[in-house]
This record gives structure tokens, C-alpha cells and sequence, in this order.
């Protein structure tokens, strides 16, 4: 018995560092989330929340190195309400409500709801972590997002909440945002430069009353930002990859494409008189085969219609196939015959530089030479300005 109470006592002994250490670190609050707000108003602070997921390695190094140290925890118990939440498990509506689009994402949540300031990515220094949260603390009140949500309209505000939803990519808050903005002060917004850079880089709903009422006013948005930048949004509303992708059914993990969908989208897209509608509608068709492996037909219904095509739509279709065309090194030479044409026919300057990037690519590489970096003109991410070389 004796040596039982021993060992009892030794082992509490070696135990009491990892549980000091615990303790010294961010005390994280383990209510729910509308509990966490409540705590939060009674005690008049932000909601720091650390927004991870169980597979993230970053997240991981934060839990282990980051978030026990003694100065850290600190900083954050003395000004936070901490919590942290697994988005893609009890976390998925708030991941939705606050556009958590990477991870490890930390926010800083007034008790009202409104992100005041957030970060994303692993940070290695305990001094950063607590810098990040020392700007939350400047901000309190004044974010952007609850300012905006009180009526704050002056324009240097505006430009400067949708400058900061492009920094982090926040493309549904800024495509939200902006539908707000046109509700209150129509259709002259889109006649503005950096407004337009926002629809231009963010806007993917075609239903969206902004979305609408940039087809009605595509001539005058052609003589004021271009036809080349209005041409390829409006390409890049009907004829993109994930527009392709929502024509297919789900028969369990089986992709089916669905000819009646494209005929109903075909039916849409013609009632609104899409400018260039036919010709996106080939594409549409070129992007099915590419997704089904069919690059023969692909690279064949491409000679067939882009014969007297321009050098944007030459660029276009020659991207889709540097990114699509896979373990198949003639057809992607033989499309690599339409960038040439495109460079022959004179590419808008802002493609010059791709457009020899992608030449490059499908003549010298069997498969996708993915770009890093960023965005690409002919094929953007979403909520991702193209790279300024």
C-alpha cells in the first residue's frame, strides 16, 4: 500500500509542470457560441476565436507551441473571451457567417457579432501572435464590417473595407457587400473603377440583381473600362469551369452530365441576351469535353469555331486547354497554335506576359504547369486580383 501511495506521489509530482504549463497558456472558454457572445458583453471584451481544423498542420503547431506559453496566455485571458472551433465540424455556420477560407484563421468578434480584426496562418512567434491581437484590441468597435453595418457610407471608408476584403480574399463578403451597395446607390457603381476591380474579381452570382443589371448596362461599362476586361467578365459569369461543373447531376459519387440542364442554362443565358452568348456557349461545350477527357473532339470543335476569333477568345480557350489537356502532349502542341495566333493577332497588353507563360507551358510540359502566385487573367481564382508583374 505504501508503495502504491509512492508511486501515486511521484507521478502527480511529474505531472504538475505539463498541467502549470497548461494553465499559464490561453484559457480557451468551452460554451457555445451564442454563450461565448453573452460572456463576452457581460464582461465587455472581444470574442478571440481560433478557427482550425483537425488536419491542419499550422493549426496544430499554434495549439502545441503557441497558445500555452505563459505570455501569451497572458495577453489573450486578460483581453479575450477565447474559444476555439473546428470549421468543419461545429464550426461549418460560422466558418459561412465570417468567410473562413483558410486555416488556421483567428478572428476577433465584438459581442455583437461583427469581426473587428482578423489574421490567417501559423505564426512561430508568441510576440506576433500577441501583436495581432493587440491590433484587435486598437480596432474594438471601429471595424469596418460593423461600421458598414451601422450606415457608414463615406467613400474613402468604402474603398477602403472593399480594399481589405481583397487583401484576404473574402470574395462572398465582398460580393455581398457590393449587391448592398448597389441596392442603395444603383448601377453607377460599376462605372466606378475600384468598385469594378471588386465585381470584376469577386461577383460569381449570375441571379444577383448587380449581376443583371451589369448585363443591361455592358456597352456603357464597355466604353468606360474596356471591352477586352467586360468581355471576359462577362465570360467569366456564364462560361466558367465551376458554371460547367454545376451541369452535372451527383449519382453517388459518380458526375453525370446533364443534358437538360445545359439545355434549360443554353434556354437562360439566350433570354438575357448574354453578349457573345453563342460563343460562350461553345466553350461551355469545350470545357464538357475537356472534363471528360475527350481532347481530340475538344481540340476539334476549337479549329471548328475559332476560326475567325479574336485574340482574347484565342487566349481563353489555349488557357483552358494548358490547364485541362492531361498526359496528352500532341494535343496540347496542337493547341498551343491558337496562343500563337492570339500573340500574332496582338493580346491586350495586360495578357502579354501570360500569354507567353501558357505558350510555354503547353508546348514544353505533357501535363498542367499550374501557375504559382496568384491569379491567372484567362483563368482567375475567385477573390484573387491577377499577379502584377
Amino acid at each position: 500500500m505504501y508503495k502504491l501511495f509512492l508511486h501515486f506521489i511521484l507521478f502527480f509530482s511529474l505531472s504538475l509542470p505539463a498541467i502549470a504549463q497548461e494553465n499559464e497558456g490561453i484559457q480557451f472558454f468551452h460554451g457555445t457560441w451564442e454563450e461565448g457572445l453573452q460572456k463576452a458583453r457581460q464582461e465587455n471584451k472581444l470574442v478571440f476565436v481560433d478557427g482550425f481544423t483537425v488536419w491542419c498542420g499550422p493549426c496544430a503547431y499554434m495549439m502545441k507551441n503557441v497558445f500555452p506559453q505563459k505570455e501569451v496566455g497572458d495577453f489573450y485571458n486578460r483581453n479575450f473571451i477565447c474559444m476555439k472551433i473546428d470549421m468543419e465540424k461545429e464550426g461549418k455556420e460560422l466558418a459561412k457567417r465570417y468567410n473562413v477560407i483558410a486555416y488556421p484563421t483567428f478572428l476577433f468578434v465584438t459581442p455583437e457579432g461583427y469581426v473587428a480584426h482578423r489574421g490567417m496562418g501559423g505564426m512561430k512567434k508568441a510576440e506576433d501572435f500577441i501583436a495581432l491581437g493587440k491590433e484587435a484590441l486598437k480596432i474594438g468597435h471601429n471595424g469596418h464590417e460593423e461600421r458598414f453595418a451601422k450606415g457608414e457610407r463615406n467613400e474613402a471608408f468604402l474603398k477602403e473595407y472593399f480594399q481589405e476584403m481583397l487583401t484576404l480574399h473574402l470574395a462572398d463578403q465582398a460580393e455581398t457587400t457590393l449587391g448592398q451597395l448597389y441596392q442603395e446607390q444603383g448601377r453607377k457603381i460599376l462605372r466606378d473603377k475600384d468598385y469594378w476591380t471588386v465585381f470584376d474579381c469577386c461577383a460569381e452570382d449570375i441571379d444577383s440583381p448587380l449581376s443583371l443589371a451589369f448585363l443591361k448596362d455592358y456597352k456603357k461599362l464597355c466604353k468606360i473600362h474596356g471591352a477586352f476586361a467586360v468581355d471576359q467578365k462577362t465570360r467569366n459569369l456564364y462560361a466558367s469551369i465551376s458554371k460547367v461543373i454545376d451541369l452535372y447531376d451527383r449519382k453517388g459519387r459518380k458526375e453525370v452530365f446533364s443534358e437538360e440542364k445545359k439545355k434549360e442554362y443554353f434556354r437562360l443565358m439566350e433570354e438575357r441576351k448574354v453578349p457573345n452568348c453563342a460563343a460562350l456557349q461553345q466553350e461551355i461545350e469545350f470545357i464538357y469535353l475537356l472534363r471528360s477527357g475527350k481532347y481530340g473532339e475538344a481540340y476539334a470543335l476549337g479549329e471548328k469555331v475559332l476560326a475567325n476569333a479574336d485574340a482574347r477568345v484565342l487566349g481563353n480557350w489555349a488557357t483552358l486547354g494548358e490547364r485541362m489537356v492531361r498526359q496528352n502532349q500532341a494535343v496540347r502542341t496542337q493547341m498551343a497554335g491558337w496562343m500563337k495566333r492570339a500573340i500574332e493577332a496582338g493580346v491586350d497588353a495586360r495578357l502579354q506576359e501570360e500569354a507567353q507563360s501558357v505558350l510555354n507551358d503547353l508546348t514544353t510540359s505533357a501535363s498542367p504547369a499550374y501557375q504559382k502566385g496568384g491569379s491567372r487573367i484567362t483563368i482567375p481564382i475567385r477573390g484573387y486580383l491577377p499577379v502584377k508583374k
